[in-house]
């Protein structure tokens, strides 16, 4: 085999990290690439489904990814000519079988293992992690989908607290219709809890205050697979384990809450299937009770 040289100041900086034992700042270069998969002529010419390639050793499953095509096929002796490229998130929130760990650039200079445990949290770091790393950014936004039915519910209580999976805003910002939202969330249309009669979807949505609340759910639908993950959550499939949505389509990262209040002035908001949103109503939290909100009147196209 002929020797590995680094294809591009990316490779060159691994190198150099790699050289120096600077494990976090691989690891850093990592999260902010993009890798190359090998797949088979048929997956790429679109003949087939692109398959996972994956390595069994005395020590586990490991996936196969490279961090150039350069390196794919000196790391494959060859055998590998074609590829499928993806980031490290979109890894994550796809990632096959949680019992697997990540090998990149395995047999070259630049090898780098990383257990699914590590990928998950390099992909899907913890609000506090990110707070931590861009202190002066303003909180996030979230929302969580607010089945219609319990609509009466959350209006006549005196108590805003929440909890269950929520999910970033700036996520899913882009998505402007009803079923397309479910879908991307992993959840489905046929579930009419979730839409009104005219197919609306109800959101209730807040900034995040106190990032530790707010933790990513790493886990599995097995203990097993939540061991494997270092996790601490199980649930019923589809679950995914990696703080991402049920989704291999989307990368939507998400939260699990238990019990938190709502901070003052959150919002309830309807999305159409027009794809307009409209607030509905308000949360006072000095009265302890939901404010509902009227669109103002439209007069000759403007509002008054």
């Amino acid at each position: 085999m002929q020797s590995w040289e680094p294809a591009s100041p990316f490779e060159e900086q691994l190198l150099e990290a790699h050289r120096a034992e600077d494990t976090r700042r691989c690891f850093e270069l990592l999260r902010s690439t993009e890798f190359a998969l090998p797949i088979s002529a048929a997956a790429a010419a679109g003949e087939e489904p692109p398959r996972w390639a994956a390595a069994t050793r005395p020590d586990g499953t490991w996936l196969l990814a490279y961090t150039s095509v350069e390196s794919m096929s000196l790391g494959t002796a060859g055998e590998a000519t074609h590829s499928r490229v993806v980031s490290l998130v979109e890894l994550a929130a796809g990632w096959p079988d949680l019992t697997w760990g990540l090998a990149v650039n395995p047999g070259l200079p630049v090898q780098l293992m990383l257990e699914s445990g590590l990928v998950a949290r390099l992909a899907a770091p913890s609000l506090v992690d990110e707070q931590a790393a861009f202190p002066g950014r303003q909180p996030p936004l979230v929302q969580k989908l607010l089945p219609y039915g319990e609509l009466p519910g959350v209006f006549s209580r005196r108590d805003s607290r929440v909890s269950g999976y929520v999910h970033l805003l700036a996520d899913i910002d882009h998505i402007g219709s009803p079923n397309v939202l479910l879908d991307a969330l992993g959840r489905s249309a046929d579930e009419r809890d979730l839409l009104d009669d005219a197919g609306s979807v109800f959101l209730l949505r807040w900034p995040v205050v106190g990032a530790d609340l707010y933790r990513s759910p790493y886990g599995g639908t097995t203990e097993a697979a939540c061991e494997a993950v270092h996790g601490w959550v199980i649930e019923e499939p589809p679950f995914v384990g990696t703080g991402f949505v049920p989704n291999v389509d989307q990368v939507i990262r998400e939260f699990k809450v238990d019990g938190i209040a709502l901070p003052h002035r959150s919002e309830i908001v309807e999305l159409d299937i027009a794809g307009t949103e409209t607030r509905r109503a308000v949360w006072d939290g000095d009265r302890r009770t939901w404010m509902l909100a009227f669109p103002k009147p439209i007069q000759d196209g403007v509002s008054a």
